[in-house]
C-alpha cells in the first residue's frame, strides 16, 4: 500500500489535518445592542432636568423577546450629541463656556442594593405562590418579571425615554407592568403598591403608593451596636493595669484604645439608598459636550438595568441625541449579570 499520500504515525492511519473534526462552535446569540433616544432639555438654559432608562425593557421592545429586569446590565458606552450645543472655541462667545452637561445615574453598586432587590423579588415570588396554591393552579403570565422603579420621581411621572430607530420613529409598545405587592397591613381590604429600589416610601401605612426597597432593608435587619466593645470606665484606674505604668502614658493609651474605632466607618442605621442617605442615584460616568457638541460617557454597571440621566444646556428646549451601546455577552447576546 502507497503511504505517500497519507498520515501515518507508527503503522497506524489517522486522519488527515484536512478533515477538520465537525465539533459545533459557540455561536454568537444576534441581539440589538444600540439604544438611540432623544430627550429635550429644560425650556429654562442651565437648568438641569432628569431623564430615565429602562435597559431591559427596551432591550425586549427592540429584539422581540423578554429580558429580565433582575440582572447586572454592562452598558458599554454612552454617546450623546446635540447640534446646538457647542463648548469652547464655538464662534458664539455667549456658548464658549456654558456646554451642555450629561451626567449618567445608577442605582448604587453595593451589597445592599443586591439584597434589597433579593429581598423584594423573594417576597413576591412568594405572595405570588401562596394566591396560586389557594387555587390550586398557576396562572402567572407568559411573560411574568419582577420588575421595579428606580426612584420615587421615576414611578410618579418621571421623563422616560423611548427607544427609536434612525428616523426618528418609536418602537412599538408592548406590555411592561412594574410589579406590584400587596398587603393587609392597616387597612380593611388590600393596600397595593410598586416598588423603588431608592428612596423614601410614598405614601401612609394602608395607602402606599411605593415603598422604597433599600430603606424597608435597612429597617429590617439586625446591625453592629455603637461603642464596641463595652468597656468599663474605671479601667485606666485597675491596680493591675497600673503596675506599669510608669510615666502615667498607659492611661492615655488605654483612653484612646477606648474611643477610637469603637464606631463603624458607616452610619449604623442609615443604609445607602433608603430615605435618609443617598436616596438617588450614584453618578456612573458625566461629561460636558465638546467643541463639536458631543461626547463619548465611559462603560459602568446599571443594576436592573435602571439609568438616570441628568442633563443642562445653555439652549432652552435643546434636543440630545443618545446612543446607549450594550456589551455583547451570553444573556440573550447582551452581557448581563444575575443579581
Amino acid at each position: 500500500m502507497d503511504y505517500t499520500k497519507r498520515n501515518v504515525v507508527n503503522g497506524k492511519l489517522i486522519k488527515s489535518k484536512s478533515k477538520r473534526s465537525r465539533s459545533k462552535a459557540k455561536k454568537s446569540i444576534p441581539a440589538v445592542r444600540y439604544l438611540r433616544y432623544e430627550l429635550t432639555n429644560s425650556e429654562t438654559p442651565g437648568v438641569e432636568l432628569s431623564h430615565y432608562i429602562d435597559l431591559a425593557r427596551d432591550l425586549s421592545r427592540v429584539n422581540r423577546r423578554l429580558y429580565r429586569q433582575g440582572r447586572d446590565y454592562h452598558v458599554k458606552k454612552i454617546t450623546v450629541v446635540s447640534t446646538n450645543t457647542l463648548g469652547v472655541g464655538n464662534a458664539d462667545p455667549a456658548q464658549r463656556v456654558n456646554a451642555g452637561f450629561v451626567s449618567a445615574g445608577v442605582v448604587h453598586p453595593t451589597w445592599v442594593s443586591q439584597k434589597a432587590w433579593q429581598r423584594g423579588f423573594q417576597t413576591w415570588t412568594l405572595m405570588n405562590k401562596e394566591a396560586s396554591h389557594a387555587v390550586n393552579n398557576d396562572v402567572s403570565g407568559t411573560w411574568s418579571d419582577f420588575k421595579v422603579y428606580m426612584t420615587p420621581d421615576h414611578e410618579n411621572g418621571g421623563l422616560v425615554l423611548e427607544p427609536i430607530d434612525n428616523g426618528g420613529n418609536a418602537f412599538s409598545v408592548g406590555e411592561w407592568t412594574y410589579s406590584r405587592l400587596v398587603t393587609p397591613d392597616g387597612t380593611t381590604g388590600a393596600d397595593e403598591f410598586v416598588l423603588t429600589m431608592l428612596g423614601n416610601h410614598v405614601g401612609a401605612a394602608g395607602a402606599r403608593r411605593s415603598v422604597g426597597l433599600c430603606r424597608s432593608y435597612g429597617e429590617s435587619r439586625s446591625t453592629v451596636n455603637p461603642d464596641d466593645p463595652n468597656t468599663p470606665g474605671a479601667i485606666a484606674d485597675d491596680p493591675l493595669n497600673n503596675v506599669f505604668d510608669y510615666g502615667t502614658a498607659i492611661d492615655e493609651v488605654l483612653q484612646n484604645d477606648m474611643e477610637d474605632a469603637d464606631n463603624p466607618p458607616y452610619h449604623i442605621s442609615q443604609y445607602p439608598g433608603g430615605v435618609s442617605n443617598a436616596p438617588k442615584p450614584s453618578v456612573a460616568q458625566m461629561s460636558t459636550l465638546g467643541t463639536d457638541g458631543k461626547c463619548t460617557l465611559a462603560g459602568f454597571n446599571a443594576l436592573c438595568g435602571l439609568i438616570e440621566l441628568e442633563t443642562k444646556s445653555p439652549i432652552a428646549n435643546d434636543v440630545y441625541s443618545v446612543l446607549v451601546e450594550l456589551a455583547p455577552g451570553s444573556y440573550r447576546g447582551i452581557k448581563a449579570d444575575v443579581i
